[in-house]
């Protein structure tokens, strides 16, 4: 049976970053990462929005995704490596009530950015006031101002994944993508080799992985499987903490929307702003190599917490659903066609909507992102490496130091987040 050090399970962003940070920290370890597709970024890492925000209502949030957030910056403009990173800010469209709320006044706190006037969301081609008897039934808000995050942006899901896995291999970490992890097997720390061991009176520890590819062990191993963890490590007593949600996205394109998402905020050529509608939390994400929006909701009530295998968009959830919100606001979209849609899950924290990251006897487990994982994961990571070498603060790319455990189960200490798109 082959022998690690560390087995890190998963190949999304968490454990790509974690897979980095230990063998970065620790370059005498052997590890290895297991992963059941063919290759990087295939689960919901790849099917994500695949934005970047610092605008986040909780500091520990900020903390996290401000400092990934440099640290990607670095790796596309110092190391040289493209990520499709375009920082083209995120416009958080109000109504009157959301124009002065307590999240707002938080967010402007801590992240760099502006307030709108009407006039100025006006130029950017988005209509204030929906039509008077389409908002009365559907409870549509004016909007009456405008937050633009401007440390936010967009990125490309695969050429950060790419990256990752890019130094992994020169570090000589061992890859094995197309290796599922069937089972996770419990043993007792100190053996008796008698037949049906583990028993409840004996201390445990996980022994070996079952995977499609036989057998494998280490003396450490790090979870980050997403939705994916409630499955592994029920059978073995372990809570991963989390709920999966289904989410879907639409790519919505049209010659007036070509137009839109080649300009910025000022009207110079670049791209337009992520935008979120002040109504159900639709959003739409700037694609600006279709010159497209890809479109999507957090919805929230009447959507279950549940697992799909094979997720698959829905059309009569776009057309019946987010569409018409949409188009009051941003007329456009009424000559708009979907050329693709794809679909994937939120691992979300139901508490707080913040990582999970803890241990459990010789494992970590690092879920709950919440929607949030590509623009967090490489803090996300670092703490994984901290909790594996028995540190208590993590300091993370920007120089900010964080207590590990605050991010556990026991001695957990963190704000609810308020703002999850």
């Amino acid at each position: 049976m082959p022998k690690y050090d560390v087995i890190i399970v998963g190949a999304g962003i968490t454990g790509l970053a974690s897979a980095y940070h230990i063998k970065r920290e620790n370059p005498d370890l052997s590890v290895c990462l297991v992963e059941k597709e063919k290759t990087y970024a295939q689960g919901n890492t790849g099917r994500s929005a695949a934005g970047f925000r610092d605008t986040f209502t909780s500091e520990i949030n900020h903390m996290l995704s401000s400092s990934s957030i440099e640290f990607y910056k670095h790796v596309q403009n110092e190391l040289g490596f493209e990520l499709g990173m375009d920082s083209c800010g995120y416009l958080f469209l109000l109504d009157g009530k959301n124009a002065v709320s307590s999240s707002i006044e938080k967010i402007m706190k801590r992240a760099k950015g502006r307030m709108l006037s009407e006039n100025d969301i006006e130029k950017i081609g988005i209509n204030l006031k929906p039509d008077r008897n389409v908002a009365s039934i559907m409870n549509l808000p004016d909007i009456e101002g405008a937050f633009l995050g401007e440390n936010c942006g967009i990125i490309e899901p695969d050429l950060i994944c790419s990256f990752y896995d890019s130094e992994l291999r020169k570090m000589e970490v061992e890859m094995k993508y197309g290796t599922e992890v069937k089972k996770i097997n419990l043993t007792p720390v100190t053996k008796l080799d008698y037949p049906g061991e583990p028993f409840l009176w004996q201390e445990k520890t996980i022994g070996n992985l079952e995977t499609n590819s036989g057998e494998i062990s280490a003396d450490a191993y790090v979870i980050c499987t997403d939705v994916w963890t409630t499955d592994l490590l029920s059978p073995i007593g372990i809570d991963s903490h989390i709920r999966p949600k289904k989410r879907q996205i639409f790519q919505a394109s049209g010659k007036e929307i070509s137009s839109m998402v080649g300009k910025r905020v000022d009207g110079s050529e670049g791209t337009c702003p992520f935008m979120i509608l002040p109504s159900n939390g639709i959003y739409l994400r700037p694609e600006p190599k279709s010159k497209s929006f890809w479109i999507s909701t957090a919805d929230e009530l009447g959507r279950p917490y549940s697992y799909e295998n094979d997720p698959q968009p829905e059309k009569e959830f776009y057309e019946m659903g987010m569409l018409p919100v949409a188009q009051e606001y941003l007329p456009q979209l009424k000559n708009s066609k979907v050329t693709s849609s794809w679909a994937g899950h939120y691992a979300y924290n139901t508490i707080d909507k913040t990582h999970y990251i803890f241990r459990a006897i010789n494992t970590i487990v690092a879920t709950g992102t919440s929607g949030s994982g590509i623009m967090k994961g490489d803090s996300a990571g670092r703490i994984v490496s901290s909790l594996l070498n028995g540190k208590e603060t993590t300091t993370t790319y920007t120089g900010g130091k964080i207590n590990v455990e605050d991010l556990g189960i026991k001695h957990r200490k963190v704000e609810i987040e308020e703002l999850v798109i």
